[in-house]
């Protein structure tokens, strides 16, 4: 690729919609948190802390993936640790030319010091509101019902999603091990987010199988998280061509947890060339070591994307954020 089109892709606005908050903290706060907190870690200095929870180039598995949340999950667990990862996302999506990110975190994972996911929700938004302010890029949050985690979480966490749905909760991911954990449990509160009109979007086909997109998809999901199993399902990705349910794709995350084993065997380029509303996302970018940018290089590199293909790759999140129709029409004119 040319250092030209290199810049041209860099300059490019761009939106981020499946963005995991805890995944994009800084490696030196994780240090910094965990001596505030009196919590052990595997090293002392960024530098040796970093080869904990970033993946490694040799990383090809889901568990070697989650293993690095493990190492730091501990930290995450006091608001104002949620409060400063919310406001340094800012800082950080402001350096990568992002005009809008929707961020998203499960607190129910958040509770075992004794806050309550009232209280982590009230955090992260506190942190981005106040980076809203000072970096100046529209961050909002989605929240999390979580599999393998008691159902009346999942429940509060919708009526919680309701309660400050103003104060700039964007609406709803059901995320979690769909390899081990099915749906139905969750039913209930995934029926009260639709109920409420609570934006919903699934995390599905990432580490299960096709069946759970035709699940997301039944659900009335208005988006759906990875989504790389649709591939296996013709008829069902006609559907949804029709019903324009985008995809919220994350390419390296997708290598690294091996829901495909190289890129070129990605069925981005398929969905795309099909009429599937994909996305480009980073997932955890700090987990992952990427940027937005990264991501739009490695998809132009790969499969031989032009400016104006990755432009309608942008518009199709602007169609896709969970966002009133005067904030998306000031997106599509940035774009």
């Amino acid at each position: 690729m040319t250092d030209s089109k290199l810049e041209a892709i860099r300059s490019l606005p761009k939106i981020d919609l499946h963005l995991h908050l805890d995944g994009a903290i800084r490696t030196r706060t994780i240090l910094e948190l965990g001596e505030k907190h009196s919590v052990d870690l595997p090293a002392d200095n960024v530098e040796e802390l970093s080869k904990h929870v970033q993946v490694q180039p040799s990383c090809r598995s889901l568990t070697d993936f989650l293993a690095c949340f493990e190492v730091f999950y501990p930290v995450l667990q006091f608001p104002d640790a949620v409060e400063r990862i919310a406001y340094e996302l800012c800082e950080d999506l402001a350096d990568q030319n992002i005009i809008y990110a929707e961020t998203r975190f499960a607190p129910v994972l958040l509770t075992e010091e004794g806050a309550s996911q009232e209280e982590m929700i009230l955090a992260a938004l506190k942190g981005l509101k106040r980076g809203r302010s000072e970096f100046g890029v529209p961050v909002k949050l989605l929240l999390c019902a979580y599999r393998g985690t008691p159902p009346e979480a999942s429940a509060e966490v919708v009526e919680l999603a309701q309660k400050y749905r103003e104060e700039g909760i964007a609406g709803i991911d059901f995320a979690g091990d769909e390899s081990q954990y099915d749906a139905r449990e969750h039913m209930e509160a995934l029926k009260l987010a639709r109920k409420y009109n609570l934006p919903l979007t699934i995390h599905a086909g990432e580490a299960g199988g096709v069946e759970n997109i035709r699940e997301a998809v039944d659900l009335g999901a208005d988006r759906i998280g990875h989504g790389v199993r649709l591939e296996d399902d013709q008829e069902l990705l006609t559907e949804v061509v029709d019903k324009e349910i985008p995809l919220e794709q994350c390419l390296t995350s997708n290598l690294q947890t091996q829901a495909v084993s190289e890129i070129d065997e990605h069925p981005f380029p398929d969905f795309y060339n099909q009429g599937v509303k994909v996305t480009i996302n980073t997932d955890d970018p700090r987990i992952s070591s990427i940027d937005i940018n990264d991501e739009f290089i490695l998809a132009a590199e790969s499969f031989d994307l032009e400016l104006d293909d990755l432009k309608a790759i942008l518009q199709n999140s602007v169609e896709a954020a969970f966002v009133d129709e005067t904030t998306r029409k000031q997106l599509r004119e940035k774009i």
